[in-house]
This record gives C-alpha cells, structure tokens and sequence, in this order.
C-alpha cells in the first residue's frame, strides 16, 4: 500500500490593507515579495521578512515580472514588452531592477528592447560538506571580500576628487610665489 502526503498549509501572517496582486514566495524562505504589477499597478513591492516581521516598501515603476534567484538572494523586477511584436506603449520603461531579498537595491539597467529575463541555471549547487568548509573559513573569506571592497572604494574616491586635487595643486603653485 503507497503511504500518501497530505501537504499542509499554515497560516503564517494576515497584512491587512496590502494593494498588491501578485506574492512570491523566496525558494530559501523566510521572505514574500508582496507585488502591484502591471500596467494599471504602481509597482509596488513589499519585501517582508517572515521572521523578524518586517516590511521594506520599494518600486519598480510599470514593473511587469517578479523572478528570484535559485538561492533565494537575489530577485529580479523587470518591465518587458510582449515577444510577439506590436508596439508597445512602456518602450521607454523597459529594463530589469535587482534586488537583494531584503530589498535594497543592486543594480539596474534599461534597454529599448527588453523581452525577457532568466536566471542562469547552475550545473551544481554546493555540497554539505563545501557549506561545512564554507561555514569554518567565513571570517577569512569576509576579511578578503572586505579588502577587496575597500580598496575599490578608495579607487573610486581617488579618482573622484583626482580634478580637486589637481586644482588644489594649480592653486598652491600660483600662491607659492606671492608667499615669498
């Protein structure tokens, strides 16, 4: 005789007063993306955190598509138009936004034609044992990923007040003779 599962569902939150018209649940859980989309929608996204009970309220303007990263990290909002030709109406507001699942903001990027977005499949996730070896290095690995940083935020620093500099420098030398 098959033994059958029965799924189960359990009410986890009510949010009352919400606008959206679409929920996506995280594949790692713990986080819903409560989401107003569409062309009469105003793109709101809700990210909230099952866990601690929080709420972080983004937008997308005339965003049309919600998709997350096989890891549960990383979503991505889009504004596409309709592979099948035809004119469409939101041209100007096509592109994709990312999103870490916490809701603050990666990066974004706007094309005239935009028709589809698709997260690249992984041939493997890691093993339990390359989490383990993971899990042990951490501190090692955060400390290089924050040198790592660090040294590209001095780069950009540098060169943006490289012009500041060199005009301090012009400066100093037209005073120079004056001070003697």
């Amino acid at each position: 005789k098959e033994k059958q599962i029965l799924a189960e569902v359990n009410k986890v939150e009510t949010l009352e007063g919400k606008g959206c018209n679409c929920i996506f649940w995280s594949p790692a859980g713990g986080t819903i993306i409560l989401a107003a989309l569409g062309d009469s929608a105003s793109g709101t996204l809700e990210f909230y955190d099952v866990n601690s009970k929080t709420l972080t309220i983004k937008e997308h303007y005339r965003a049309n598509q919600v998709l997350w990263d096989p890891s549960g990290r990383t979503v991505c909002t889009t504004v596409s138009q309709p592979i099948g030709g035809g004119h469409f109406k939101f041209a100007m507001d096509n592109g994709y936004v990312l999103w870490t699942f916490q809701g603050k903001q990666l990066s974004q990027a706007s094309f005239e034609a935009f028709y589809q977005f698709q997260w690249r499949p992984r041939e493997k996730l890691s093993t339990r044992e390359e989490i383990t070896e993971i899990s042990k290095n951490l501190k090692k690995y955060e400390k290089q990923f924050n040198a790592f940083d660090e040294a590209k935020k001095r780069r950009l620093r540098l060169e943006e007040t490289k012009g500041k500099r060199k005009s301090r420098a012009e400066f100093r030398a037209t005073m120079a003779p004056l001070s003697d």
